[in-house]
């Protein structure tokens, strides 16, 4: 038995809205709406930040320093050990490596989808504004 939640994703908005993707909601229209876009920015942005962090002390996770080609399984691990790793990093303040900061721009750019040529389902865009409602009110 599982007390897990369910998984779900933040998208851009270059990325239709679907029942495990969640995106900001385009031309916001209640104070609701603006709260959702305001903290599904700001959860983008930490994960970006996290993911960037992550990719510099770690090459393996970034494309210009190799990739991991094992089976899902295997990859998920290597993933949670380096998120290990880089946290005891922090709690004992080892520096990066110089040439690893994290301001070299380490966030792979993922190609939205046009927009107009794939519409969000009408039932995933009630989930999204059923969680507005419940959340953001």
């Amino acid at each position: 038995m599982s007390n897990s939640c369910p998984s779900i994703f933040a998208g851009d908005s270059g990325h239709p809205n679907l029942s495990w993707l969640l995106t900001p909601a385009r031309n916001p229209r209640t104070r609701a709406e603006e709260r959702y876009n305001e903290a599904h920015g700001r959860t983008r942005r930490l994960v970006e930040r996290t993911f960037s962090l992550l990719k510099a002390r770690f090459r393996c996770l970034h494309l210009t320093g190799g990739s991991l080609y094992y089976s899902p399984k295997k990859v998920c691990q290597i993933i949670m050990a380096c998120y290990m790793l880089h946290n005891l990093a922090l709690r004992r303040q080892v520096p990066f490596l110089q040439e690893d900061g994290p301001d070299g721009g380490l966030v792979a750019a993922v190609e939205p989808v046009d927009s107009e040529e794939e519409e969000a389902d009408e039932e995933d865009v009630d989930n999204r504004n059923n969680i507005i409602m419940q959340y953001f009110q």
